[in-house]
């Protein structure tokens, strides 16, 4: 590929000619990654900083700013200016920035497949490789899908509820996130697997999967059995829905050159749970890979998850540690601004602290975005986290699949 293939200066400047020329034309919907040449980018970012402050853009105070406020070369500045003003200003100067953006992806591609063979040639691993490929499609096809916002019509809109399983249990909403925050010993896993299971019951046609990272399969497995003969024993077909898997997980997010970038596995991980509504992912802290008490990462990674579940109708629950003797969920408060409710489950203690209930926990519902409180009938209450005696007759043994290590994480 030819070097030229990746720029184009004249482009440039008559683009840069055009905003000169026509201080009513917005650089808001221009990149600066846009251009190219080192001069270019200093007179866009001149007139950008013009914008800004509300000081009309000219020849005059483009030169005058770039002179005292960047510190370039006097006769640099003349020179060059000189030359960016010989173009032809256009009256609609969309299609230089369109060709523009084009000649950006070539450089994209071209920077993606060097990265590639470089990445060949030190030996890297093909899974190494396909990572690197399938991340930079992510960036081309989320970049080819974005749309500032859409505008409905408010007359037209048809209302709509928010949806919830599991109503005369533990509400959870539907296409969204949800949180449990608990601390250790509470029982969090067990009531987590009963409501995975009182969804199957609500829902014959659907599956759930249980990513539960800190315990043993087989210690899984126990709970499951011990729900099987005292909750759920009517006829529940879990063989081929129920899915659990303990594999080490992976960071949904990682930081790279001081920028978030999510990691290629997630969308393997989609494609895998693509006929999976409900997804129950355990401890949170596990797949998040950001720094915990960074608002910036933890809000860039809730969207990957909360966008997944509107798009893709998912149930998705996290199970996140509490701050330490609290039930409040540790970390970077925008964990729990994206999700849309969030529980806290403690257990029921006397006024010295000790627990005087083995069978049932508190549950406190302490964000509510979509009501759920109409169903789980207030804020808190006590709820039966270990059953002590048999709630439905007639047990049966439930099947259950391990989840297998087609995500390449093991």
């Amino acid at each position: 590929m030819k070097i030229e293939a990746t720029y184009d200066f004249n482009i440039e400047a008559s683009l840069l000619c055009t905003l000169i020329y026509d201080p009513s034309i917005t650089t808001l919907q221009i990149e600066p990654e846009l251009f190219v040449h080192a001069f270019h980018k200093q007179v866009f970012q001149a007139i950008t900083a013009l914008d800004q402050q509300n000081i009309a853009r000219d020849e005059i105070t483009i030169r005058d700013y770039l002179v005292s406020k960047m510190r370039v070369n006097p006769d640099d500045t003349e020179n060059t200016l000189a030359k960016i003003l010989v173009f032809t200003p256009s009256a609609s100067p969309s299609h230089f920035i369109n060709r523009l953006r084009e000649i950006k992806k070539i450089r994209d591609i071209r920077t993606a497949l060097i990265n590639v063979q470089e990445g060949i040639d030190t030996g890297k691993s093909a899974n190494e490789l396909e990572a690197a490929l399938l991340s930079f499609g992510l960036k081309i096809a989320s970049n080819n899908s974005l749309e500032l916002f859409t505008m409905h019509q408010a007359s037209v809109l048809e209302a709509k509820e928010p949806e919830f399983v599991c109503k005369d249990f533990i509400p959870i909403p539907k296409k969204t996130v949800t949180i449990f925050s608990a601390g250790g010993g509470t029982g969090k896993t067990f009531l987590i697997i009963q409501l995975a299971m009182r969804y199957l019951v609500e829902n014959p046609a659907e599956k759930a999967f249980l990513w539960l990272s800190e315990d043993a399969i087989g210690i899984a497995k126990e709970r499951i059995n011990e729900i099987s003969n005292k909750v759920y024993t009517q006829g529940i077909n879990t063989h081929n829905r129920l899915f659990i898997s303990a594999d080490p997980t992976f960071h949904a997010i990682h930081e790279e050159n001081r920028s978030i970038t999510s990691n290629p596995l997630l969308h393997k991980m989609k494609i895998k749970l693509k006929d999976t509504k409900f997804i129950v992912l355990d401890p949170l802290i596990a797949f998040y890979g950001g720094d915990e008490n960074n608002n910036s990462h933890a809000r860039q990674f809730m969207q990957l998850f909360t966008q997944w579940a509107a798009e893709e109708d998912k149930i998705i629950i996290f199970i996140h540690h509490s701050t330490k003797n609290t039930t409040q969920s540790r970390g970077a408060s925008a964990l729990v601004d994206a999700s849309r409710a969030v529980y806290e489950v403690d257990k029921i203690k006397d006024s010295d602290g000790n627990e005087t209930n083995s069978t049932k926990r508190i549950v406190s519902l302490t964000k509510d975005n979509y009501r759920a409180s109409k169903y789980f009938g207030g804020y808190k209450k006590e709820v039966v986290i270990f059953p002590s005696e048999t709630i439905v007759k007639k047990p049966k043994v439930i099947e259950y699949i391990s989840i297998d290590d087609e995500l390449g994480i093991s």
